[in-house]
């Protein structure tokens, strides 16, 4: 009885707390999570910085809502001389209005 009297005290506090959970840190977490699972499966990754979440202003792309810049940096195995090789890249993602991850722009910093 008293679980379920505590239960029912915290969870107003839990849901609250996710709700007002900042979406910028949400959408770095989606993008973290998208170049370490799709874009550079198996590297080492380094967030170095990233940009303001900013509404997505084109019509003619409805289905995009946000957009995100983040640079990081990548670490790569060269074959010919075993050495790790750091490439920093700057990577403009595009989200839908569920912070889904529609499409990624890129261009090598470094």
């Amino acid at each position: 009885m008293r679980s379920i009297l505590i239960f029912s005290m915290l969870f107003p506090l839990l849901v609250n707390g996710q709700i007002n959970r900042s979406a910028r840190e949400f959408a770095g977490e989606q993008v973290q999570e998208y170049i370490k699972t799709k874009l550079f499966k198996g590297s080492s990754y380094k967030p170095v910085s990233l940009g303001e979440l900013k509404p997505f202003q084109e019509k003619r792309n409805p289905e995009i809502a946000w957009t995100i810049e983040h640079t990081f940096e990548i670490k790569e195995h060269s074959v010919s001389d075993q050495k790790a090789v750091s490439k920093t890249f700057r990577f403009q993602f595009y989200m839908d209005e569920k912070m889904k991850i529609l499409r990624a722009e890129t261009y090598l910093v470094n």
